[in-house]
């Protein structure tokens, strides 16, 4: 019998199956705009057809010991690739859920990028969701939910079904055959089990399938509704092990870590996005050592960024995938946004800068009272001196 596929984002199911309030306010806010004009850049009514540039990927052999440690690691092998044409531009980013995508499509790719040559086996969108985890089957699933939703379903079937590709709650479908494991999930996308061996014809008809996908506008605001979604899931989620917390309250999350710096948000996600497991530890060892420098178990408590600098220090000794470039990717931009030149910035960013100046002035003046309530009470202790009566 075979074993069935269990898909790593199970969890976000739960989460998108919360209270019925909180669901409508999240559908409210993201489709109220639904019968306007459109909201993004990427958005239209056409079909986008455009040729897909289908590229090999030829495994480096690299005699770097630390480098060739890293391929093995991240189980890359000769396949194809698909660079993206279609992202989300800097003018869309107006929001929290935007801004850390925007960051998440730098590290992984846009709404059309596609990889075949990585334990994932197949690689789409713009969190990269995988074939062989299981978490592509999920995106897809929604994406196609939403289109039947709103009187779409020919798009799905013209850029999905006609070409081979389906998906229900169970996993993907190829041709008429359910892909109950990842032995299935690498014959059907690589044709062969053999290990940097590959079906080039078979090869470039997937990846050509998922680029023109995702390039379809409605697809790729879909991307956008559902990777939203993945976000707060991640920054709500309450982690686990971990002692800290306000009073009343039960636990803690990333949101409450990050003390509303969506840079810091971000450098979860990207973390969370490359790997879970290891992401997980991390914030839970900054967050230790945050504590160790705090005086109290709130976080809201806590020291001015010390969430966020101890996740950075350690992401920046990291020896795991390229944690180091993604750390110093965030913290670039977020001493970009401390700067005085807002041309590089996303509007997001310039209404952060907005928050930052905000908060600076309200620590000055609540620095300047302190002072000035110790110099009121210097002189009322010379005045008490200089009435006290001397001893005769």
């Amino acid at each position: 019998m075979k074993q069935k596929y269990v898909p790593i984002l199970l969890t976000l199911g739960a989460f998108l199956a919360g209270g019925p309030a909180a669901q409508a306010r999240r559908h409210h806010h993201r489709h109220h705009h639904a019968a306007a004009s459109p909201r993004y850049s990427w958005e239209g009514d056409q079909p986008d057809m455009s040729p897909v540039l289908v590229q090999p990927y030829v495994l480096p052999a690299d005699t770097d010991p630390e480098r060739a440690n890293f391929l093995r690691k991240m189980h890359l092998e000769d396949g194809m690739f698909v660079k993206s044409a279609r992202r989300i531009t800097r003018r869309d980013v107006g929001s929290r859920d935007l801004f850390i995508l925007d960051i998440t499509q730098s590290l992984e790719g846009g709404f059309d990028s596609v990889n075949l040559y990585d334990r994932g086996v197949l690689s789409w969108g713009i969190m990269q969701w995988t074939a062989r985890t299981g978490s592509l089957a999920q995106a897809l699933v929604f994406i196609k939910r939403r289109l039947w939703a709103t009187k779409r379903r020919r798009l799905w079937d013209k850029v999905f079904v006609a070409n081979g590709l389906d998906a229900d709650p169970d996993g993907l479908i190829v041709y008429g055959k359910r892909l109950a494991t990842p032995q299935d999930v690498r014959r059907a996308f690589r044709g062969t089990m053999q290990i940097g061996k590959y079906d080039p014809k078979l090869m470039t008809h997937w990846a050509t399938v998922m680029a023109r996908a995702g390039r379809q506008p409605a697809v790729a605001a879909l991307e956008v509704e559902y990777a939203g979604h993945v976000v707060d899931a991640v920054l709500k989620k309450r982690l686990a092990g971990l002692p800290y917390h306000a009073p009343g309250r039960a636990g803690l999350t990333v949101a409450d870590l990050a003390a509303n710096d969506p840079y810091a948000e971000a450098l979860v996600f990207a973390l969370w996005t490359n790997n879970p497991r290891h992401a997980n530890s991390y914030v839970e060892d900054a967050a230790r050592a945050a504590r160790g420098v705090s005086d109290s178990d709130d976080p809201a408590l806590w020291k001015p960024g010390a969430f966020s600098n101890a996740l950075l220090r350690l992401c920046h000794g990291s020896r795991f995938g390229n944690w180091r470039t993604r750390a110093a990717l965030i913290e670039a931009r977020a001493e970009a946004v401390r700067g005085t030149d807002v041309s590089g910035l996303t509007p997001f960013e310039r209404q952060y800068q907005t928050v930052l100046a905000a908060r600076k002035a309200k620590r000055a003046l609540e620095m300047a009272n302190q002072g000035g309530g110790k110099s009121q009470m210097r002189k009322a202790g010379k005045t008490r001196l200089a009435k006290k009566p001397s001893s005769q």
